[in-house]
């Protein structure tokens, strides 16, 4: 009887011991499209009225602090791509503050976006234009710098056939006991939404194709869970009902990779490059996009059984954006002034219990960039707006009116086009600084005028209204899309521009040369204008490298010192059958 009751607690101790791990609670972070706004930035609802700080690094990481100390050990920091592209304090330094304070941060891995390749070689240039310039040389001083890996499975070498050496396809993180594989993707868009010769010696493949790949590898290496960080990207209006996609625009690029991925192949996937929302299951995946500029972040929780190396699909959360505020509006918890009524009150944010308040060491980090660029930010161009200069992504907007007759006012070009992509802030309302119009332009584009036919001119705009991407800004010129014309079919009669003259009202003559001043980006066959360009000779192209876009434009506001400019739709853009707009990226 004693040996019988001895082999009963023997056996009732081995099942026991033998139960399975409870499964691992893992809280993955996932930020994307900084594009250099690790100070955040300041934004009023009216002019002369106190703005509100939206934003930034040192915000961002008592968040994260908040999170790491409600799940120790738990949480893992990710990031979409396009990090450091977009302010004076990050371009002028080749975005090196933003990788030190993603390093202070403890991210675990960034996807490589189309803007990382903005910088070109190390130093002023934005291309190669000696035989030793290394067209990925600021791209890989980061990456060496960068504690963390830059992931993209789908970007490969011509000569190798591999990913770079200064990427990664994929890479395994440990947290809290389980084992994380994290694949990184860039958009197949690149060549097009970068400098195109910066992009010469690669390829950036089918997306699905490199996933199903990467994700093999692995699972071979015995990972629990496989998660895609991409600059790939979708756009759903309202994130309220994560399970229905009624919102969503089907035809963004992270729809038709959800839709195309088998079932099985990843557990989770973190969009970014359309600098739009997403908070939805796809196709049964978790889907998490968050807002560019540093206004948002997405957090995700998900339950990982490390004793079957899966996700319990059935517990994963997929939380609301959160808004990255150290003040919100009384009652809310957004900063955006635009959103607050009148009378709103400034109240401290608290986020799980704790007071938000910025990170005082990445602060004290990031401070000596900021007072390198100090007075040159502060630059008074003595002229004032009545109201903000708005941009717009797929119609007429008043900065895109306002730049484009500036680059023609400059070059005494007959016509010009600003891609509305290469417009990357509004300008504010007020009295102006050098930093505003930097803002508005970061990109180191210069003025180009090309000529073209009347016929190139069309053909210009009808490659630019496709709904994939921005339209073309213009001055001298009125045109009208019919938006419900399907772009991509051939004949004349279903292309979306149906109309085209010159602001004088003539009609536009297909075989005259008419001069165009655009963006070099735009004349080297960027924005969706290859087509178009490839058939323009080379003397038809004259670049004029003596100054960028933005201090030709911030010299001409100088010279209106003491006017006060009020923005004003000329009426350039007709719009027909007015189609949901597409994301900006």
């Amino acid at each position: 009887m004693k040996r019988s009751f001895l082999a009963f607690l023997f056996l009732l101790v081995s099942c026991v011991s033998a139960r399975a791990p409870e499964p691992v609670h893992v809280v993955i972070v996932a930020t994307t499209d900084l594009h250099g706004w690790f100070n955040g930035h300041v934004e009023s609802r009216k002019p002369g009225e106190q703005g509100v700080l939206w934003g930034g690094l040192p915000v961002l990481s008592s968040y994260v602090s908040r999170l790491r100390d409600e799940n120790p050990g738990h949480v893992l920091l990710v990031d979409s791509g396009d990090m450091w592209q977009g302010t004076l304090e990050s371009n002028l330094h080749e975005g090196e503050p933003v990788v030190h304070a993603y390093n202070m941060l403890r991210y675990a891995a960034a996807a490589v976006g189309n803007h990382e390749f903005d910088y070109g070689p190390v130093g002023p240039s934005p291309i190669p234009r000696k035989p030793e310039d290394d067209p990925h040389g600021a791209l890989k001083k980061n990456a060496a710098i960068a504690d963390f890996p830059l992931l993209s499975a789908n970007m490969i070498d011509k000569t190798t056939g591999r990913v770079p050496p200064w990427a990664e396809p994929s890479t395994i993180v440990r947290v809290g006991g389980a084992r994380i594989g994290i694949i990184g993707l860039s958009t197949p868009d690149t060549p097009n939404v970068t400098m195109h010769a910066n992009v010469l010696t690669l390829d950036f493949t089918d997306p699905v194709e490199a996933t199903i790949k990467a994700a093999a590898d692995l699972r071979a290496k015995g990972v629990d869970a496989v998660i895609v960080i991409a600059h790939i990207g979708g756009r759903c209006t309202k994130t309220d009902e994560p399970h229905s996609l009624e919102s969503c625009d089907r035809q963004q690029e992270a729809m038709d990779f959800l839709a195309r991925i088998p079932p099985g192949t990843i557990d989770a996937f973190f969009g970014g490059h359309t600098h739009a929302q997403m908070r939805h299951f796809v196709n049964g995946i978790p889907t998490a996009q968050a807002l560019a500029y540093s206004r948002e972040f997405s957090t995700m929780d998900l339950w990982v059984d490390t004793a079957h190396d899966r996700v319990l699909q059935d517990r994963t959360v997929i939380r609301p954006p959160t808004m990255i505020c150290s003040y919100v509006y009384e009652g809310t918890e957004q900063c955006d002034p635009r959103r607050a009524g009148d009378g709103a009150k400034l109240v401290p944010r608290v986020f799980d219990g704790k007071t938000i308040t910025p990170d005082a060491k990445l602060a004290q980090m990031i401070d000596p960039y900021l007072k390198r660029v100090a007075q040159k930010r502060g630059e008074k161009l003595g002229v004032k707006t009545a109201d903000r200069f708005a941009r717009a992504y797929s119609g007429e907007s008043t900065i895109g009116d306002l730049l484009t007759d500036l680059m023609r006012e400059a070059s005494g070009a007959d016509l010009a086009f600003m891609n509305s992509g290469g417009i990357r802030a509004d300008l504010p309302a007020g009295d102006l600084a050098y930093s505003d119009v930097f803002e508005v332009s970061p990109f180191d584009n210069y003025p180009a005028v090309v000529q073209l036919t009347g016929k190139q001119i069309v053909e210009s705009l009808q490659a630019t209204t496709g709904g994939q991407r921005g339209i073309l800004q213009v001055s001298g010129l009125r045109y009208t899309i019919d938006a419900a014309k399907d772009a991509d079919k051939p004949p004349a009669e279903k292309r979306r521009v149906v109309d085209v003259k010159l602001a004088s009202g003539e009609a536009l003559d297909p075989a005259k040369e008419y001069k165009v001043v655009m963006p070099d980006f735009i004349a080297a066959g960027g924005d969706g204008m290859m087509d178009v360009m490839s058939g323009v000779p080379q003397d038809h192209i004259a670049i004029n490298y003596g100054k960028p876009i933005r201090d030709v434009v911030a010299e001409l506001l100088r010279a209106r010192a003491g006017k006060t400019l009020v923005p004003r739709l000329e009426g350039r853009v007709t719009i027909l059958n007015q189609e949901k707009a597409p994301a900006e990226h």
